[in-house]
Parts: structure tokens; sequence; C-alpha cells
């Protein structure tokens, strides 16, 4: 409607102080968002998830009508005078409408029951087991990503009439509305809601998300006069589920009635890592499914035919494919989606593929341009068709809402924290089929949190898959135990796990594992510890010399700096063989997570031209940290690393004789030296209560020195290991609780204080994020999240984007529109905070945001002043 508004508004459309120019009536936003909801919950999957959450196995229509007409009040706090103020000048006293509407919980004031009768509550109340009524209620009304505590703040005058506006009297025509649209939600006798908190905390996020969709101008545009807006909104909502891929239906359709086959998405035959997986049953009760098997047996591959089984199946409507890193997800996102291409040929049966990374705009194989915070161009003539499939891309508080989705696995782990908007990621992967990529024994910490979300995702009938190549067989044992599974598997047990595996729980049985014919003959690796770790410039000489005979070498260091470090002094030595350093754009460059988006697609493509199964011969180094471990398929002759925990070596080994191809002389046999410290002994970076004194990611990056330990042990006795067959031993004897006490027993000094400051902090870290949880055992209204919460910033959920606008010219001859800048970097600089462009010169790009100065260039971010500290030394991703 246009101009001021003539009634209880519930959406305004101005600009600065002016006057409004539009409004969209309360009530019909409500329509909105409950038809919203209805056609949510019309989808089986989601729809299921929910019950089974609640401890039944479906819900019925009277079940679903009266979960709708709950949403349908989400927003009964805007009745309140305060919040209605909003629409007049500047400057008037106005309210908000979560915490107001909230506060008349349990208060015992008069509004709290003019609020009841004005609802009908007396009514409502019947409908569910117990207070299982009002905790819904409550639940729809912390609709804004965080619940508050009831009975606090309460203002009555808010709630006093004034003039034609009468609070009371619109909650109760709102009421006398619904009654209209969800018709089942008042027989008498219906089903009762269960009393469930589980069934509060996921019905929050499904609220929360028809309210997101709702709000949408692009899909619910205002109302104009005289509309009767339920048709309108019932019809639009089910346009809108299908078109953002939320309704599977026609992608499943499109699949056939027979069991999808891996042509779907490869044009190769199955390898047997791939059949076994392919051949698995449905479950109809959900799945937790571990596939280990060696790099290059196409696990990714597999785990996308997995998903169009259970598609097929009707058991998932989606799929979210976690990667550990940002840029292992902008690597593989294209081949998920030339997969989807593959599966799905008819666009119009295609569901939308999602990069769900902050800073990326890019589904499908189109990628928008953000025009302000709220407005996204996406370059493509059928902007309508491209207004919906990019929806869920545009917000990462979203991501988790696409069809098909790949991203990090933070964001999983960020739907089971207490942070903004975990309950709309929880609801949103609910309907998903999880697959987790590069799960590590040796990260305990981040696996803690996974066994939550996995607990949760299961007592949901969800299904999940998580791959790796060096699992291990305590942690894979954590990550599909039932909550009260025996005791975990001995070191002479998991060294007896066959290699490579298939590891399936169903439901709430015990997990079973079987093994998997191996892929391939293998390969033999020599293994050499060299002593410079310290020296950048012997590094840069070493690789300098094997580059010359004509070897293409990676140098892996753990971390920036060090990257940094070798990349300049490989320069300086290579001043008359430049030709011999990898590089971008004719430039030379290394390759870390610390380039702008636009920059990283052109080195990462580089890189693949340069050192990928097809790439020319001839001599060539580059300098890189953990962002080409994964992902990327990389062919080097020779690897230069840094020591990593083993499972984490095995998949850098990865990249090391990845294909069969010709080798120039000297350079037939799988080589990797190894960069350790000079001084053997490892103990020396232990300090006086056992924390460590880390250098080169040793004790920073990679916390436990043990690991690390025993991992030089394995290359010193073992010099050369076949892979894949020594993968289960090599794993075990460096990750098993067991083999690590038996370092600390064997070297005795400064290392048991070690092993309880390691255990210590990782009992600390799982404490914090086990009270940083939101436990779906205990009613919502329990547990108010924080103002702060350290744990979301070592997610990445606080990093920084500082936005170029316009543009400035980058290092590699491509405008750059920003760059991410890790949290760890901009503490204490405020969040409104945006960057200040002190010189941009000669691909050159210095800045300040806030007290903290940067410079972008051919060598990427990095602060124009280097910490010292060696805490700064973190992963990078």
């Amino acid at each position: 409607m246009l101009g001021a508004p003539e009634g209880f508004w519930g959406k305004l459309d101005r600009v600065g102080d002016d006057p409004p120019v539009a409004w969209h009536p309360l009530a019909d936003h409500a329509a909105d968002v409950g038809a919203c909801c209805a056609a949510l919950l019309e989808q089986r999957v989601l729809r299921q998830a929910l019950a089974r959450l609640a401890g039944r196995d479906e819900l019925d229509q009277a079940q679903i009508d009266r979960l709708c007409v709950l949403a349908a009040l989400h927003d009964a706090g805007k009745f309140n005078l305060g919040f209605q103020a909003k629409a007049g000048p500047r400057g008037a006293r106005t309210a908000g409408h979560v915490r107001e509407a909230l506060a008349l919980f349990g208060s015992g004031c008069a509004e709290a029951e003019r609020f009841a009768r004005a609802i009908g509550y007396d009514e409502i109340a019947l409908w569910g087991e117990g207070d299982a009524a009002s905790s819904l209620l409550i639940a729809a009304l912390a609709h804004h990503g965080r619940p508050w505590p009831l009975g606090l703040g309460h203002d009555p005058a808010i709630w006093r009439r004034r003039g034609d506006l009468d609070p009371w009297a619109g909650l109760a025509e709102l009421a006398r509305r619904t009654m209209a649209w969800f018709p089942c939600a008042y027989v008498p006798h219906g089903a009762s809601l269960p009393a469930s908190p589980a069934l509060q905390h996921g019905f929050s996020g499904l609220v929360t998300l028809a309210d997101w969709l709702a709000s949408d101008r692009k899909f619910f545009p205002f109302s104009e006069g005289g509309e009767d807006r339920w048709p309108v909104a019932s019809a639009r909502a089910r346009e809108v589920i299908a078109r953002l891929g939320i309704d599977a239906g026609a992608a499943r359709a499109s699949l056939g009635i027979g069991r999808p086959g891996f042509e779907r998405v490869s044009e190769h035959s199955p390898r047997s890592a791939q059949v076994a997986l392919l051949d698995l049953p449905v479950p109809e009760r959900g799945s937790i499914t571990v596939l280990e098997a060696e790099t290059g047996s196409g696990k990714t591959e597999a785990a996308l035919g997995r998903f169009l089984v259970l598609l097929q199946a009707g058991v998932v409507d989606g799929l979210y494919f976690a990667l550990p890193t940002r840029t292992a997800a902008t690597q593989i996102h294209r081949r998920v989606f030339d997969a989807v291409a593959r599966a799905f040929p008819d666009p119009a049966a295609r569901p939308p593929v999602v990069l769900a990374v902050p800073g990326y705009l890019v589904v499908d194989d189109q990628e928008a341009m953000r025009l302000a915070p709220f407005e996204v161009l996406w370059n493509d003539e059928a902007d309508a068709r491209w207004r919906y499939r990019g929806w869920a891309a545009e917000r990462p508080k979203r991501y988790l809402a696409g069809a098909v989705v790949v991203g990090t696995v933070d964001q999983v782990l960020l739907s089971a924290l207490a942070v903004p908007h975990a309950h709309l990621r929880a609801t949103a992967l609910l309907r998903h089929l999880l697959v987790v990529d590069e799960v590590h024994a040796s990260d305990a910490y981040m696996n803690r949190l996974l066994e939550r979300v996995l607990s949760r995702h299961l007592a949901a009938g969800g299904h999940a898959l998580l791959i790796s190549a060096t699992l291990g067989a305590v942690a894979r044992a954590r990550l599909t135990r039932p909550e009260r599974q025996p005791s975990e598997p001995t070191l002479t047990e998991a060294r007896a796990t066959p290699y490579p595996c298939l590891a399936v729980r169903n439901g709430g049985a015990m997990a079973t594992t079987r093994g998997i014919e191996t892929t391939g003959a293998g390969k033999s690796v020599q293994l050499q510890p060299r002593p410079i770790a310290a020296d950048a410039g012997a590094v840069a000489r070493a690789a300098l010399d094997a580059a010359r005979a004509g070897g293409r070498i990676i140098v892996l260091r753990n971390t920036v700096r060090d990257c940094l470090a070798t990349q300049v002094a490989l320069e300086t030595l290579a001043a008359e063989d430049e030709r011999l350093l990898f590089g971008c754009a004719g430039v030379p460059a290394p390759h870390h997570a610390r380039f702008a988006t636009e920059d990283r697609r052109l080195l990462d493509s580089a890189l693949e031209r340069r050192f990928g199964r097809n790439a020319p011969r001839g001599g060539c180094v580059a300098v890189a940290t953990q962002t080409v471990q994964q992902s990327l398929d990389l062919d080097a002759d020779r690897l230069v690393t840094d020591l990593c925990p083993v499972d984490v070596l095995l998949q850098r080994i990865g990249r090391l004789h990845r294909h069969r191809q010709e080798r120039a002389a000297g350079f037939d046999e799988a080589r990797v030296e190894l960069l350790v410290p000079v001084e053997r002994d490892l103990g020396a970076l232990i300090g006086r209560h056992g924390t460590v004194r880390g250098v080169h990611g040793l004790g920073t990056v990679y916390e436990d020195l043990r690991v690390l330990e025993a991992t030089w042990r394995l290359v010193e006795e073992l010099p050369r290991w076949t892979i894949p067959a020594d993968n289960r031993e090599l794993v075990e004897a460096a990750t098993h609780p067991e083999a690590l006490r038996a370092i600390t027993a064997a070297l005795k000094g400064p290392w048991p204080a070690h092993e309880q400051q390691v255990e210590g902090r990782r009992l600390a870290h799982t404490a914090h994020g086990a009270a940083q949880l939101v436990d779906w055992s205990r009613p919502l209204e329990d547990q108010p999240f924080p103002d702060d919460l350290a744990i979301a910033t070592r997610l990445g959920e606080h990093d920084r984007i500082a936005v170029f606008d316009p543009p400035l010219p980058g290092p590699f001859g491509q405008p750059v529109g920003g760059v991410s800048i890790p949290a760890y970097l901009v503490r204490g600089v405020p969040g409104k905070a945006a960057p200040a462009i002190t010189r941009c010169a000669e691909r050159c790009i210095e800045f300040s945001l806030g007290a903290e100065k940067f410079i972008y260039d051919r060598l990427g971010l990095r602060p124009a002043a280097e910490p010292e500290s060696a805490t700064e030394d973190v992963a990078d991703g």
C-alpha cells in the first residue's frame, strides 16, 4: 500500500528520514509467514524431521495447522505502539517487538492477561501436551536469531490504545483471520502438539526461515489496497519454495523410478569405494556413514552418487557438502556443479548449486555483484530465474537454506552453537544429506563439535556422510557411536581395522565396519627429514635446485609467514631464473588464502595449469600453504613440506605423483623433503608449564607436539611408505591415544607437562564449546545467547571483509572488490569500520581498517607491520 500507514503495519518502505512511501499491513505479513510455514511443512523430509525430534513419526494436519497459527503470530509484538511509532518522525520514542512480546510471559501483568485474551490463548493452550503450545509460541516470537529471557523489561505504556490504534483489537483481528487460514487448528480434539524442547528449537528455526522468505519483497511484494492476502500468500509461498529448490519434487521426479547409477555424476566407471557406497541400502530413520579411502579414490563423486540415491528415495531434499577450509570449498564448487548439471540435464529441474563462502556470490556457474548491503545483481538475462536461484547465496545466515550447497564445515558447526541464527541454520540443515569432507583424526576439537551436530541430525532422522583419507579408528568410533557405546577401540584393535573401509550406523544401531578393495597399485614414497625449517633461504635453494633439474616442486609451509619468507627468498635466488617460479598473469606469486576472491580464482587456475594432470613439462617451484593440500588436482614431482601430523602429511602426499605420467630424469621416485627444526628435540619448544613456544606452526597450527613427534619418528624409522597399504598403521601409530601416551612415557622431561597442557586445553575447549552449545533437550527460553562468543571467531564467524567500492586494480590485472581479513588481525577494530585507501599504485593497495594498516599485492594480504608473536601462526584456509 502506498503512503503512510493507515493501520497496523508490518513492513515499511522509507528512505532516510523521509516519510514512508509504502507499507505492508501487519496482518498481511502474518499471512505471508503463515503461508511460508505451511509450504515448508508440506515438505515430507522437513516435516518428519521435526516430528522425530519430538519422538513422533509424523505430524497430522491439525498439528501442522496449529504450528502455522503460531508462526502467523510471530510478530505479535509489533502491535505495541512503540513499534508502530517507527513509522512516524525520527526521534519519537520507539520500541522493538521481540523482547517486548516475550516480556509479557511470566510477568503476571494486566497486559499479559489482555494479550492472552486477544489471541485466544485459553484455546491455544489446549492444542499441546502440558505447556507445549506456550513453548512453541515463545519459539515463534523469538524468531530474530536468538532467544531472550522471559518477563523482563515490560513497559505498559507501549500497549495503551492511541487514537484508532488499539493493540488488543489488532491482535484479536489477527487471531480471527488465522481461523480461516488454518481451520484444522481449531478442530476440537485434534492431535496434540508434543511437549518437546527439541521440537521447540526446530520450530524456532522453521519460523525464522519462513519469516526470511516472507520478508523478501522480491517474493512477497507489499499488499495493494483491498487485497485478500491469504490466497495470494498461499500460492506465492508454494511457488517460492519450489523455485528455491527447497521443494525438491521436480529434481526428484527427474531422476526417474530406478536407483540412479554412477553415470549420473561421472563419465568414468565407478571404482571400488564408489561402488561400495552406492550399493548401500536406504535406511528410513537416518544414518551416519564413514568412507575412509585413499586420496584419488573418487570419494567426492561417491558422495554425490549417494546424494542422488537418497534424494530419489525421498529421505533427503538437499545436500550440504562441508569442506575444512574456504579455499577447498571454492575449489570443489565447480566440480559439484558439473556433476549436478550432468545428473539433472533439464535446467528447469536442476537444483541450484550454492557456494557458501562469505565474500563470494556464486550459484551454479554464475557470479553476482553486490550493489548495496541488501541488493544483489545477478548478471543473467533471465533475471526472474536468478532472483530465486541466487537467494540462499546472498546472506551467510541462509546458506543452509539452499538446495545443493558447497561450503565450509564452520557453517555446520555454527548451527549448534549459541550464535545468532543458529536455529535457522540447524533447521535448514535437517533437510540435507550432510557430507563432511577431509575429517582428520588429529583435529579432536572440531570433531567434538561435529559429534554434537551429528547426534542432533541423526535424532531427526537425517543422513550424514563423512569422508576422509586418514581418519583413524578412535575418531571414527566417536563420530558414529550411540550415546552409550562401550569403550573406544584399543590400539591393537585400531591397527586391525581394514583400510580402505566403510563404517555405517543406521538409526540407533551400533556402527558396523567392513573393508573395501583398494583402488590401483598404490605408490612408494621416500621421505627425508631436512633440518632447515628455520632457514627460508635454504628451503628456497633446495626447491630451486630441483626445479633447475626439471622438477615441478611444491613447497608447502604451515603458516603464511613462512610461506611469504620462502617466496621472497626464492625470488632473490632466482633472479636469473624467474621462469622457474610459479606465477599468475606473468607475476611471481605464492598460493595462500589471503587473496581476494577474484585473485584466488586466477591463482587456482594458474596453479592447476602449471601443476595439473596435463601441465607442460619443465621445472617450476610453487610456494603455498594448506590451500593446496586438498581439492585442487595437482601433481608435483617432489614435495617440500613442513612437519605436520601424519594424517595431514598423507593428505599432502596426495599431491605428489598423483597421476601416472612421464617425469623428468631424477624424479621418477616420489620423494618428500620434510622440513624440521635443526634441533632434533621437539621438547626444547616446550615451556615450563607444558605450553609450546611454537615456530613454523609446531605447537600453534598443530598444537599437540606428541603427534608431531610420532610423525617424525615414523619418518625416521620407516623412510619409505607404501600408500595406501601403510595408511592404517601410519595414522594409528601417530594419532591413537595409546600411541601418544607412549611418547610421553618414553621421553619424560617436559613431555608429561605438555601432555597435561594439551589434554587440559582440549578439555577446556570442549567444556567451553559445550557451554556454548545450544542444548535441544532444554527449553529455548532457558538458554539466552551471550553477546560475544570467542568460539565463533575460531570458526571464522568474525572474519571481516574490507570492501573496495569501487573495485581497485589488483596485482594480477583484474579489478578487486575487496579482501577477507582474518579475525585475529582486526581485534578491537569497530564492526562498522570501512577501509580507508592510503595508496593504490603499481598493482599494490595499501589501506587501513580502524587502527590496523594492511598491504595487498602479489604476495597477498598482510599487516603493514607483521606481528612478532608466534601466536599469530594460525592455520591458513
